[in-house]
């Protein structure tokens, strides 16, 4: 069994099986072929075949199996859609206009 997500493509041999452990949201997609896709959180198990992609949500242990025949899959990261500046600006908003961090006093 190899590890999935030492990089961003793998080419998969008839019943060859790879697994990891998501650090981030990662979009699997299937370039070629078809593999069995099952991942802890998720009561059902997929499968894609080319052209097919599916989101792995982060801390996860994600298993791929390829079905007979070759199969390649590609991985990529999910941007983060504007998350700290939403946070920013919420902070703002709840520290108010007269906001001023605290200091230490010796």
């Amino acid at each position: 069994m190899q590890t999935l997500f030492k990089q961003q493509s793998h080419t998969l041999s008839g019943g060859s099986v790879l697994s990891g452990v998501t650090e981030q949201h990662v979009i699997l997609k299937v370039v070629s072929g078809r593999v069995w896709v099952t991942f802890e959180g998720q009561p059902e198990d997929h499968w894609l075949h080319a052209g097919r992609s599916l989101t792995l949500l982060p801390g996860r242990v994600v298993v791929v199996e390829a079905d007979p025949g070759s199969s390649r899959i590609s991985l990529s990261g999910l941007p983060q859609r504007g998350t700290p500046g939403i946070l920013r600006a919420l902070l703002a908003r709840l520290r108010g206009p007269g906001f001023h961090p605290a200091t230490s006093v010796s």
